[in-house]
């Protein structure tokens, strides 16, 4: 008679991970990951916050050149596009410039109020937090970007932070 010597270990084959190994991998990807998207998150934060510094620095220039070339002060975003198109994210800023608009791929709303004293005052808040503008103690906790651009003598100043803290620091004087 023939006796088959059967080996358990012979006829298994191993073929992919085991419990074990998949738990400290899943564990090693998510401490990783804890990490990372915080540095993340802050760096495109940090991004679309110097964007849209750089958008506020050049509408200053487009309200001086529209003064030079009209002799009159701007009062809408179509005045403005007549020297530069400032972009939203659903293509040409419209309306008054006190309306606030939102700017490309930013997490910012922009409005401008003025000239009052040959003083505009624009003011850039994040959208998540104009919802909660409707609160009272929201506005210390909203970050802002706020500017201010005299067209009599050409003063600009920049500051961001919490609204609160920064709204009477201009000095455009």
């Amino acid at each position: 008679m023939f006796k088959q010597n059967l080996n358990p270990n012979r006829w298994i084959t191993k073929n992919g991970f085991s419990l074990a190994e998949i738990t400290i991998s899943t564990a090693i990807i998510g401490a990783l990951s804890t990490i990372a998207y915080p540095t993340y998150t802050n760096a495109n934060n940090s991004a679309k916050l110097a964007d849209t510094k750089a958008t506020m620095l050049v509408i200053p220039s487009i309200i001086g050149q529209h003064i030079d070339e009209t002799g009159e002060a701007p009062t809408t975003w179509d005045e403005l596009s007549s020297v530069a198109v400032v972009m939203t994210s659903d293509g040409p800023a419209t309306g008054d410039l006190n309306t606030p608009i939102t700017l490309p791929n930013s997490i910012y709303d922009l409005s401008i109020a003025g000239p009052n004293d040959s003083v505009y005052i624009m003011t850039a808040t994040r959208v998540i937090d104009r919802d909660k503008e409707e609160e009272e103690d929201a506005k210390k906790y909203t970050y802002a970007i706020k500017s201010c651009f005299n067209i009599s003598n050409g003063a600009s100043d920049v500051r961001s932070g919490n609204l609160s803290e920064i709204e009477n620091t201009l000095n455009c004087g």
